[in-house]
């Protein structure tokens, strides 16, 4: 379970308009043409959403080689300012995390643990560098760097309009947009340098009110060994007061990690 909490701070895969979960599932359409990569990153840029808070109910499930575990997930955010995560077993609470730009704080209750520090925590696990702004990104569905000033070159690979860096790099980010609304559906991270690789897929869209976010996120990590975390989205809901709590329980150990 700590393992799981871990992946999920880390993050932390073409349906008519049916009723989704929590919303309604937007039309995509296949890339046929071609556009430049400034038409296909400004109109994805459109979809940003201007909300100041967002909470989030779901499930997770974390798999790997060796482990497979399946959890609830409650997530909510406060936009640029904090990311609270609450994983649930069985219905019962197990593990907290409070995510700021600044740091990364999380308590597990099975050993009675916690921890407090900055992002290396996350970059080691994911074999890329971390930060606010990228997380809360990975969970609304927008590109790692949504500030990305390298020159970029538009093909159409699958269906979808890929988007490639012009200038070749020891790290390089590759981005694949549908073609109707440019909604994000894969990224994918890697350095070459040390062989790792970050996969992050959105399956489909939904919209709530004025709101788009993602129903699904699928993220693969591939170092040493292959890891996958999926989260679903069941009921997302925005603009609402946010309950969280999150303080430390007496009597817990700090680890360093």
């Amino acid at each position: 379970m700590k393992k799981l909490l871990y992946l999920i701070i880390g993050c932390l895969l073409l349906v008519s308009c049916k009723k989704g979960k929590g919303g309604l599932f937007l039309n995509e359409s296949d890339a046929k043409q071609t556009k430049t990569a400034l038409v296909i990153l400004d109109n994805h840029a459109k979809n940003a959403q201007n909300f100041s808070t967002i909470s989030i109910k779901g499930t997770v499930n974390y798999n790997s080689a060796k482990t497979d575990q399946r959890a609830g997930i409650d997530i909510m955010i406060e936009k640029d300012k904090q990311i609270y995560i609450n994983v649930r077993y069985l219905g019962i609470s197990v593990a907290k995390a409070l995510i700021t730009p600044e740091e990364v704080k999380y308590y597990e209750k099975l050993n009675s643990n916690y921890f407090e520090g900055d992002y290396s925590l996350i970059n080691n696990l994911l074999g890329t560098e971390f930060n606010f702004n990228r997380l809360q990104n990975i969970l609304l569905g927008q590109l790692l760097d949504s500030k990305n000033d390298q020159t970029m070159i538009a093909t159409i690979e699958d269906g979808m309009h890929k988007l490639t860096p012009l200038e070749k790099k020891e790290i390089e980010s590759v981005y694949f947009f549908e073609d109707k609304n440019a909604l994000l559906k894969k990224e994918s991270i890697t350095d070459y340098f040390t062989d790792r690789r970050l996969t992050i897929s959105y399956p489909n869209y939904q919209k709530i009110h004025n709101f788009v976010i993602p129903t699904e996120i699928n993220i693969e990590a591939e170092q040493d060994k292959v890891i996958n975390l999926n989260i679903v989205y069941e009921k997302v809901s925005f603009n609402e007061n946010l309950p969280i709590n999150y303080k430390v329980p007496n009597g817990y150990n700090k680890i360093n990690l």
